[in-house]
């Protein structure tokens, strides 16, 4: 499995299409009051993307506009057009079914998927974290982004449908979306990209990192990483940390975390079981690592199931060493 895949696979991700919004012109709205990521497909029409601070962007037909993080951003027809919280125009809590929601003047119709993003931020990776605040991948019929329109067509024919199984399977193609909107966006990286999604670009520490994600319980060592991609040790030690932000073994340890909170998590294994798993032969050592990382002990963070709010896996990604 390739390193994104890897990744992605094990954030646990989940998606939901809030439903299809008609905004006649002229119209303007507000994400103020949510702070979950959301994102937007432009089905028809066209108009303004701001975050809050920024100057707008000019959105049309097919567009696509994602905020990772949740930032504060507006919709608007023009940018002079005041606006209106989402939150005002929708119902339900949390407002999950896809009615039209419908707002503005008289004038002409922007038709807008709209949509919301969950992950178990304690499973955050640095590759998400690094995503920018927003991400406008652009529609039209130049046969770049096929797999946009696909999927857009497929929202909206579900949208209007209303047929049965549709919100569950709206809830599949947010997080369908989601994915093809991260592998866009680190495929239209340029190749000297610094930072952690650099190095899925870089052929030979994207290399170290396959390697890593196809068998974190190997012992390896920086020496062995380095052999297997061509690099003497000392140049892939620095390489290494320059784009992924530290060394070979840290992110091994780190990885390695990771997947042992997600075994623990979904699969319910003894933490004997879990250590094995990621190369450890010692349930204590193991124990202790997972407990400096993730601040639990592995058999409490099993009974959580989820964790608490307090136990997020992020911290593993924060600064702390092995």
């Amino acid at each position: 499995m390739d390193v994104l895949s890897d990744i992605l696979h094990a954030v646990h991700l989940s998606g939901a299409i809030l439903g299809r919004a008609e905004f006649s012109s002229p119209w303007g709205v507000s994400s103020e009051g949510l702070t979950s990521p959301m994102f937007h497909i432009v089905l028809s029409g066209n108009g303004f993307i701001a975050l809050e601070g920024g100057e707008p962007i000019p959105l049309g037909t097919g567009d696509l506009i994602m905020m990772p993080h949740g930032h504060t951003h507006r919709l608007q027809s023009d940018r002079s057009v005041p606006t209106v919280k989402f939150t005002d125009l929708m119902v339900g809590n949390p407002p999950r079914k896809p009615d039209i929601i419908r707002s503005g003047g008289s004038g002409a119709i922007t038709a807008i998927a709209c949509g919301h993003l969950a992950f178990d931020r304690g499973e955050m990776h640095p590759l998400l974290a690094q995503l920018p605040p927003l991400i406008h991948i652009r529609g039209g019929g130049n046969g770049a982004h096929d797999w946009l329109e696909t999927t857009s067509q497929l929202i909206s024919s579900e949208l209007r449908a209303e047929r049965m199984g549709t919100a569950a399977l709206l809830d599949r193609l947010g997080g369908v979306l989601f994915i093809q909107v991260v592998r866009a966006y680190v495929e239209s990286l340029p190749p000297n990209q610094a930072g952690w999604l650099g190095a899925l670009r870089d052929p030979r520490i994207g290399g170290a990192l396959e390697l890593i994600h196809e068998a974190p319980a190997q012992a390896w060592s920086i020496g062995e990483l380095a052999c297997e991609v061509g690099m003497s040790r000392s140049a892939f030690a620095g390489r290494f940390k320059a784009l992924v932000g530290e060394t070979p073994m840290q992110y091994l340890t780190r990885w390695r975390m990771h997947r042992a909170a997600h075994y623990l998590r979904t699969e319910g294994l003894g933490v004997h079981d879990v250590a094995g798993r990621v190369g450890y032969e010692s349930s204590a050592t193991f124990s202790k690592a997972f407990k400096r990382y993730i601040g639990a002990a592995p058999a409490a963070y099993r009974r959580s199931r989820s964790g608490s709010p307090d136990i997020e896996m992020c911290a593993a990604f924060e600064g702390k060493t092995a």
